[in-house]
């Protein structure tokens, strides 16, 4: 390579770069050990053709000047000397660091409790539809780990409340363990109605008609348009022979029906129930005495001290039977039936001339009544005979066709 020119040297000298590194005949003299990053398995080449020296510089990157086939650039505090032929292949790296890199780990998402939730209601879904206790237990722990992580968030507890629900029917002792995640929930969420009624469904399954008519009568003060409500309520203060409170209940649910057949049936019955009373004047006193409301304070039941549910213990053909979710809100006292309630339908069958009920609330001094729903236009059912435990109803002869009807008992 032939020397350097003076003019070369003073550009050198004002870009920075010592005269120490030219030598006498104004060559480029390999830098010192201190100022060379180099392998520690190859040692260093003084070939600038061939390889590339690195020498340390506080200029960001730019080229420098161009010197007998060589590009001179600065690269944050380097000097990179490299062949014209090897510019775009020659990788270029910042040593001039002054904090270590950090390594940051992807972040964990939590998981949401839309994400518990729905993995509960599909294993519901799916322990309902194929019975399978395995998928009803894996719904359980869902719906716990909600309540664990989401403590103070009520859809936990209803979600898990509502599980428990499905098997009442098999599984009555779980009844308290609803109650008490239903209970919790409505803590949390005091104007969600379909909590109330969820409430009341299962008072009703556990046979507590006090408190599902309470309960009842809550939801329909946080959901007053709601035909349903009216009508499971009305049916029931029939049933417990608060007959006031359901011409009361009728008259609101007769407000909000559109559905004429509807009205018509409901009008119907509100009218038999008035004669009742008309003919029954001691009615009024007593369902006042006996209004719900004012008597049987709803239970307190606290949740139990860990979180941890009990999970599902049955083997197939153990007669587990789990509710379909749209079954859940049906509310129908279990232990108010034909047989001790004071009020219920019953059928005469076509060709039959009459029909004996039992029932453990008939004496031989009560006042029985009965009213045809259906069937047997123009035709005069009564009631043919009464007993302790029993009554008969009938017409004076049969018919071809089955007659539906209405009966309450008066004590």
């Amino acid at each position: 390579m032939p020397p350097l020119t003076p003019d070369q040297i003073n550009k050198l000298k004002a870009l920075g770069i010592e005269v120490n590194n030219i030598d006498k005949n104004h060559h480029l003299s390999p830098p010192s050990r201190g100022n060379v990053e180099q392998s520690e398995t190859e040692g260093f080449c003084p070939n600038f053709r061939n390889s590339k020296l690195e020498i340390r510089h506080s200029s960001n990157i730019f080229p420098l000047l161009s010197i007998s086939g060589l590009t001179l650039l600065s690269l944050s505090g380097l000097i990179l000397f490299k062949n014209k032929d090897q510019a775009d292949t020659t990788k270029i790296t910042n040593t001039n660091t002054t904090s270590p890199e950090t390594s940051v780990s992807p972040t964990q998402v939590p998981k949401s409790i839309q994400h518990y939730l729905l993995t509960s209601q599909q294993f519901f879904t799916q322990a309902s539809q194929n019975q399978s206790v395995d998928a009803l237990n894996q719904s359980i722990i869902a719906a716990t780990e909600a309540i664990k992580e989401f403590p103070n968030d009520y859809r936990g507890y209803y979600q898990r409340g509502r599980i428990y629900q499905s098997i009442l029917a098999s599984k009555p002792e779980l009844s308290n363990q609803v109650i008490a995640d239903l209970s919790q929930a409505q803590k949390l969420q005091p104007t969600n109605a379909e909590i109330t009624r969820s409430l009341a469904s299962t008072y009703a399954i556990k046979g507590d008609a006090q408190n599902t008519i309470n309960y009842l009568s809550q939801t329909i003060a946080l959901e007053p348009t709601k035909a349903q409500n009216f009508y499971d309520l009305a049916k029931i203060q029939q049933q417990v022979g608060f007959l006031t409170q359901a011409v009361e209940t009728y008259d609101k649910l007769l407000s909000i029906l559109s559905d004429p057949s509807q009205k018509t049936q409901v009008q119907s019955e509100k009218t038999e129930i008035e004669k009742i009373i008309a003919q029954n004047p001691r009615l009024t006193e007593t369902s006042v005495k006996a209004d719900p409301n004012t008597t049987n304070p709803i239970p307190t039941i606290n949740l139990p001290s860990s979180l941890d549910s009990p999970t599902i213990q049955a083997s197939a053909g153990s007669g587990l039977i789990v509710a379909a979710p749209e079954k859940l809100d049906q509310i129908e006292i279990s232990n108010l039936t034909g047989s001790n309630s004071l009020s219920g339908t019953g059928t005469l069958t076509s060709g039959q001339k009459e029909i004996t009920l039992t029932n453990s609330q008939v004496t031989s001094t009560s006042q029985v009544y009965v009213s045809i729903i259906s069937g047997g236009k123009n035709q005069n059912l009564q009631v043919l005979s009464k007993s302790d435990g029993s009554f008969i109803a009938g017409l004076d002869s049969p018919i071809s066709e089955n007659i539906e009807f209405k009966w309450w008992i008066i004590n």
